[in-house]
């Protein structure tokens, strides 16, 4: 499998194809390189224990953080690696976590809602696909102080899209918090976001288009 993403430029709002090839099942079947300290994945709490995205089982016997990680599903965490108990499993001192806001993508076709196709800017900062999920790190503008809420969504191409090719565009609502030439008081904001796509994805040998303004 490939991953392939194209990008609206603001400025000229012509869209650009940037092809950056990566191979999902090479990267999907990689293992973790686990080292002592300061270890970080992305992964899913599932019965207490922490699944990362490359199938390695870690059980957390210690923890620095404040929280309780495991009454979340899906996160991003920090660990000393303490001891291996097995083979892919590890027991682990936390050290932090974050919580990854996980949603389902969209069908073009069968969404009923305006707010969804709304297409404000962004900026992706990293992205790519473990674990059955497309992830990425977003950036969007937010006004300094503002409690506004924004909505972000996956839309798949229903129309467009082939066997050989699953094409994507990522939909970001500000809901009229759009910044402009004038305004100077905007930050950028910063999140995760994982699209889980393993039951849309048929076939192992096939491209994925993503798209965003």
């Amino acid at each position: 499998m490939h991953l392939v993403w194209a990008k609206n430029q603001n400025i000229s709002m012509q869209r650009i194809l940037i092809s950056l090839l990566i191979s999902l099942c090479l990267l999907s079947c990689q293992k973790d390189e686990t080292i002592r300290y300061n270890n970080v994945t992305m992964g899913n709490f599932v019965d207490g224990k922490f699944i990362s995205d490359q199938g390695i089982t870690y059980d957390i016997v210690e923890q620095t953080c404040s929280g309780m990680a495991d009454t979340l599903d899906r996160a991003i965490i920090s660990c000393d690696v303490l001891s291996k108990t097995g083979d892919d499993r590890y027991d682990i001192r936390l050290t932090g976590f974050d919580e990854i806001f996980t949603k389902l993508p969209v069908d073009s076709t069968t969404v009923k809602e305006a707010d969804i196709l709304v297409e404000n800017p962004l900026s992706v900062g990293e992205i790519w696909y473990a674990g059955g999920y497309i992830n990425m790190f977003i950036y969007i503008p937010i006004k300094e102080g503002s409690t506004r809420t924004h909505l972000i969504n996956l839309v798949r191409d229903d129309m467009n899209s082939t066997s050989e090719n699953y094409i994507f565009t990522l939909k970001h609502n500000a809901f009229g918090e759009v910044i402009t030439a004038e305004d100077t008081d905007f930050i950028l904001g910063g999140t995760y976001v994982s699209f889980p796509i393993a039951n849309v994805i048929k076939g192992d040998k096939t491209q994925l288009t993503l798209c965003w303004t």
